[in-house]
């Protein structure tokens, strides 16, 4: 059989490196999804579950290593906390998680959030809660198109959803919260659960200033706020019901809203200087991550 020649040689080199350079990158992702590994048959010893807002979503720079579409931050307040603690975390976070895919595979390519924790993990941190029953994106999308189809009302959003986010939040994201919570302490008996609370989001007083980097009414504005608070409310029952420690972020977060600024923890939908929109930035995942340390003292 002939010799290829040297561009023919070249080329399968060139593909057996894509090929190899494929794999490894994938078993690196399934390995941290599943929580691969020797390690992981009795779990991490910290490992980091959630949504957007225990991933980082919106800060830089993000880690190579997670998950496809899940945004994990290598600042992220678990990261934040590990490095402070003198450990490593197992961060298993991703955007758009609510508390079903603490238990199922959320994407094809991810494993069940929980299957990184065992009876090895000594702590877990976690925030869960707001893409139930898709509060995050009515109170962010589809409020801004209730605005943008009624544009001379005071409270299109109130108007369009009235009562049915709270009602939600307590009829059925609360005990999805509580049951969320036992599947982690039946897989991980001797971990310390934290639950991070969401900062605030949206200011309890809206302005017409704020209504233009939000895209929400004063009025709705001010709703939002408190669909944001009885959320906060419903994990604090829950981690109560649940020997967790819930770290509350509502009142340390004031006057740190998506509309306060410089000073702003979260970024508004318009000037915004990290995407996604309305995600805790940089300086949010730092004051988390602070309430954490805090909390494990």
């Amino acid at each position: 059989m002939p010799l290829p020649s040297g561009r023919s040689r070249r080329r399968r080199l060139g593909i057996r490196t894509v090929l190899t350079a494929a794999a490894t990158a994938v078993a690196l992702v399934g390995g941290l999804a599943h929580g691969g590994g020797a390690q992981a048959a009795s779990g991490y010893p910290y490992v980091n579950l959630g949504d957007s807002y225990s991933a980082g979503a919106s800060v830089f720079p993000q880690a190579t290593s997670a998950a496809m579409f899940c945004s994990n931050s290598m600042v992220n307040y678990s990261h934040l906390v590990a490095k402070r603690r003198g450990t490593r975390v197992a961060d298993v976070s991703c955007s758009g998680a609510s508390t079903e895919d603490l238990t199922r595979s959320q994407h094809l390519w991810q494993g069940p959030q929980i299957t990184a924790v065992g009876p090895a993990t000594r702590l877990i941190t976690l925030t869960i809660g707001a893409n139930n029953n898709g509060l995050f994106g009515y109170a962010t999308s589809a409020c801004q198109q209730a605005w943008l189809s009624a544009p001379f009302s005071a409270t299109p959003c109130r108007d369009r959803f009235g009562t049915s986010f709270v009602d939600k939040i307590n009829s059925s994201t609360y005990p999805d919260l509580v049951n969320a919570l036992r599947s982690i302490n039946r897989a991980a008996p001797r971990a310390r659960v934290l639950l991070v609370g969401y900062p605030q989001i949206f200011p309890a007083e809206g302005t017409a200033l704020c209504s233009a980097a939000l895209l929400t009414t004063p009025g709705d504005t001010e709703y939002l706020h408190r669909a944001f608070v009885a959320l906060n409310s419903a994990m604090r029952r829950a981690a109560a019901a649940t020997h967790a420690t819930f770290v509350d972020m509502t009142k340390v977060s004031a006057g740190h809203d998506a509309c306060a600024g410089d000073r702003r923890w979260v970024e508004p939908t318009l000037g915004a200087v990290s995407f996604p929109a309305m995600h805790a930035n940089a300086l949010g995942q730092r004051a988390m991550a602070d309430r954490v340390v805090a909390a494990l003292r």
